[in-house]
């Protein structure tokens, strides 16, 4: 049962990542005057970098902070699971092979 709970938190944290990773290059998008940001992108994002904004002052002038803080937070996250469960990474050799 641990497993399950633990690979469910790695997989989340996985899936936020890569969401991040791609909001992240949307954004360097609009240096050329392209404003394409999806709904879901938003839906997913926008709750967890205001929590961190409303916490941290993450802004730098024109420089967002917030994705490496979440980021940052994200692998703490997965360090903390793999850490209390060792074996959840055998089952993710398993599961890729």
């Amino acid at each position: 049962m641990i497993d399950i709970i633990s690979l469910a938190i790695i997989f989340l944290t996985e899936i936020i990542f890569y969401i991040m990773v791609v909001d992240i290059i949307l954004s360097w998008l609009m240096l050329f005057w392209v404003r394409f940001r999806p709904k879901f992108i938003s839906d997913i994002l926008d709750p967890v970098y205001s929590s961190i904004k409303s916490i941290l002052p993450t802004t730098f002038w024109p420089l967002d902070f917030t994705p490496i803080i979440v980021i940052m937070i994200i692998y703490f996250i997965r360090a903390i699971v793999i850490l209390l469960n060792p074996g959840v990474l055998k089952t993710i050799e398993k599961f890729l092979n």
